[in-house]
């Protein structure tokens, strides 16, 4: 709980109600709560069931007070109030209808609060987003990973087992190694070199099946 803002420490026991409604953190700071390696500001909640607004609103009173930045029948991202402080807010995203599954098993966090994607997982869905943005962020992730010894190689089986023919591992750890556009400048020469190293290190992809195509477990 620590790399969490303050504003992230006042929200989090308002998500209690997230595992009822299917919801698995994913994301930046899925990966920071696990790996204490950065400060990630946002909330990703992933599930496979579609969005009940309704549901939503009665279960997360901090709703009614955000500001939506982005609405779709089954994404929702939105602004909230962090604190009385102004310009202080939390973004929270909420991605329903998501199917592709899960690789892992989610695990629940010492509190009880929250379902956390599995580090497999989570490599799996960052290979994929570096090829779909280019923000540090998501590279420091990975090099985190990699440095906790989660498998690169099994990250991008797992993303090609998800998301089949719309990813390419080839792609992946090209991307993986091309340090040039948005913010990248900003890594550290430490993490491409565990970047580099790791693509190199990949050689065969282990056959990697879906465990579930619901990405929760079914809380007690």
């Amino acid at each position: 709980m620590e790399v969490l803002p303050p504003a992230q420490q006042r929200l989090w026991p308002m998500f209690r109600p997230a595992q009822e409604l299917g919801f698995v953190l994913y994301g930046g700071t899925a990966i920071a709560l696990r790996l204490g390696h950065r400060t990630s500001v946002d909330f990703d909640f992933f599930t496979d069931r579609s969005l009940d607004r309704k549901a939503m609103k009665a279960a997360f009173p901090f709703l009614a007070g955000a500001t939506v930045l982005q609405e779709q029948p089954e994404a929702i991202t939105v602004l909230v109030p962090g604190s009385d402080t102004p310009n202080e807010y939390v973004k929270v995203s909420f991605f329903g209808t998501v199917c592709f599954g899960r690789i892992g098993e989610p695990e629940l966090t010492e509190d009880g609060i929250l379902q956390i994607a599995s580090l497999d997982d989570l490599m799996a869905t960052k290979v994929k987003v570096i090829l779909q943005r280019i923000e540090a962020k998501d590279y420091q992730d990975i090099a985190a990973m990699v440095k906790a010894n989660v498998s690169l190689a099994k990250g991008l089986a797992s993303a090609r087992t998800l998301y089949g023919q719309d990813f390419q591992p080839s792609e992946g750890l090209k991307a993986m190694v091309y340090f040039e556009g948005g913010d990248l400048h900003t890594l550290s020469s430490a993490e491409q070199q565990i970047l580099i190293q790791a693509a190199s290190a990949v050689r065969d992809l282990p056959v990697v099946s879906i465990a579930s195509r619901v990405l929760g477990f079914r809380s007690q």
